[in-house]
């Protein structure tokens, strides 16, 4: 896997969870498309992906805030 910077994941880590806040607030409208439930799921296995990441970091690095955090 090609490495990225700690700060590089960090930025991120928070777009990835503002893009998933936003896709899930609409696919709660009534008329969103169906389409849009795989996208949230493929949005969330990115989450996933990179909470592995950063957790493997993060037994590197001490000073790293908590991943939720960082997604809230």
């Amino acid at each position: 896997m090609p490495e990225i910077s700690v700060n590089t994941m960090v930025i991120a880590i928070q777009a990835v969870s503002q893009q998933l806040r936003g896709l899930r607030a609409e696919a709660q409208e009534d008329d969103a498309p169906p389409e849009l439930d795989q996208l949230v799921e493929e949005w969330e296995a990115a989450a996933d992906d990179l909470e592995a990441a950063y957790n493997t970091a993060s037994r590197a690095i001490l000073n790293l805030p908590p991943y939720d955090e960082l997604m809230a």
